[in-house]
């Protein structure tokens, strides 16, 4: 998280977006559809965006014209969803390191190597070496958690995951600079004044204008609070995430105001 990268969301994205946030899970296409509309999309892209989702078992159809998401269909996404809870997963950290060795994972498919670069990534994992890549055990559950997180995110089944200890000096010091701290800790900073700064903006903008801003950097820095690695506090302090993560929760109760009066379900 070295920037705060505000970016369009496809029709997909969006889709997906609209029925992850609402209570329900569920939503008819006439307020897919107006939710598209605000955000410059056009009906004709929802559509084609709700046949694609529904053909990768991402969404189901409920009834005449409304659709509901399906979790288990989401991985990443329920990662996402539980971005507000994500400094629960954090334990004290006693020195040890998970291990994810990977030489055994064919490139050659580049999908599937897709999935689990991004599956290491949202885990905040990091290359030590080739084929090796570190990250500090301080979430709950160990190993035996992050495996089954891994999995569902889409890590190749040829991995190897495990606990390391006892590096040498040399190799210790440098896993522990693999993050490049002062860069996330500026960030944090930078995102906050940025929550700030379009909060204020809101209050003088059309229901229109405010969802569309309200989405644009909620779900841009939603992405960056999800890819924080949890470092322990031995290595990075963590009160600067802390504010960001409270400051987005209010955020975006505001913003869950001001979508479900605009999509009106």
């Amino acid at each position: 998280m070295h920037e705060i990268e505000i970016r369009e969301p496809s029709a997909t994205d969006l889709v997906i977006d609209l029925l992850f946030g609402h209570p329900e899970r569920t939503l008819p296409v006439q307020a897919l559809a107006r939710g598209a509309e605000v955000m410059g999309i056009g009906t004709p892209s929802v559509r084609v965006a709700l046949t694609r989702l529904q053909r990768q078992g991402r969404i189901v159809k409920t009834e005449r014209g409304c659709y509901a998401v399906l979790p288990e269909g989401n991985p990443v996404y329920n990662e996402v969803e539980h971005w507000f809870q994500k400094e629960s997963r954090l334990e004290q950290w006693g020195g040890g390191w998970l291990v994810v060795q990977d030489a055994a994972v064919a490139r050659a498919e580049k999908t599937a190597w897709r999935h689990h670069a991004r599956a290491l990534a949202l885990c905040g994992f990091r290359p030590l070496a080739a084929a090796i890549n570190v990250r500090p055990d301080n979430l709950a559950g160990g190993a035996t958690a992050m495996r089954a997180a891994l999995g569902r995110l889409g890590m190749a089944g040829a991995s190897l995951l495990f606990v390391g200890r006892e590096f040498d000096p040399g190799t210790a010091a440098r896993m522990v600079e693999l993050w490049d701290v002062p860069a996330l800790q500026s960030a944090y900073r930078r995102a906050l004044a940025q929550l700030e700064r379009s909060r204020a903006k809101l209050a003088r903008m059309t229901p229109e204008a405010g969802a569309r801003e309200s989405m644009l950097v909620g779900r841009a820095i939603i992405r960056a609070i999800v890819r924080d690695p949890l470092l322990p506090e031995a290595i990075m302090d963590p009160a600067p995430r802390r504010a960001l993560i409270e400051a987005t929760r209010s955020y975006q109760l505001h913003a869950r105001t001001l979508w479900e009066d605009l999509l009106g379900a």
